[in-house]
């Protein structure tokens, strides 16, 4: 029996804040993990696409934004193969967003981060965790856009639409 689902292309999307002017990042993602970097650029994960019904209506929402996202970003953290930077909704931003975006307070307690190594494509040895950890300094940074992202059949995240939320 053929299995026409494996031809259907497969499509990912999500809702995202790209960490500009940030080298130091991705300089060690591009170093430590270039699959990933090379698909995408350092970035918080704002939705998901298995959070949204309808992309039409979030999209419509993003405009309504006033306040930019404010995050703390911490000492890089491993668990196995995987690396990546915690972040701290300090001001609740990330969650207040989430829920007009989702038109919903009933959302997934989602945690923000930046991952430097994701094991899918690459892998941390002990001596690459050494090489990173004393690397990042936390920092605050502030994102003021969101950007709709698109994957086509695993390939590189494109870019849809940006919205600026000052």
């Amino acid at each position: 029996m053929r299995n026409d689902l494996a031809a259907l292309p497969s499509l990912r999307r999500q809702a995202t804040l790209f960490l500009k002017d940030r080298p130091d990042i991705e300089h060690i993602r591009k170093h430590f993990n270039p699959v990933q970097a090379a698909l995408i650029s350092a970035h918080v994960t704002l939705l998901r696409e298995d959070e949204v019904i309808d992309w039409d209506e979030v999209t419509a929402r993003t405009g309504e934004i006033k306040k930019a996202v404010t995050l703390k970003i911490g000492q890089p953290q491993r668990y196995g193969d995987l690396v990546f930077l915690p972040c701290d909704d300090i001001e609740g931003s990330f969650r207040d967003i989430r829920i007009n975006l989702l038109k919903s307070r009933d959302i997934r307690d989602h945690k923000p981060h930046i991952t430097l190594i994701h094991p899918r494509n690459a892998a941390c040895s002990d001596k690459i965790w050494n090489e990173i950890r004393g690397s990042i300094e936390p920092f605050t940074y502030t994102f003021r856009e969101v950007s709709f992202i698109l994957q086509e059949n695993g390939g590189v995240w494109k870019t849809i639409r940006t919205f600026c939320i000052h």
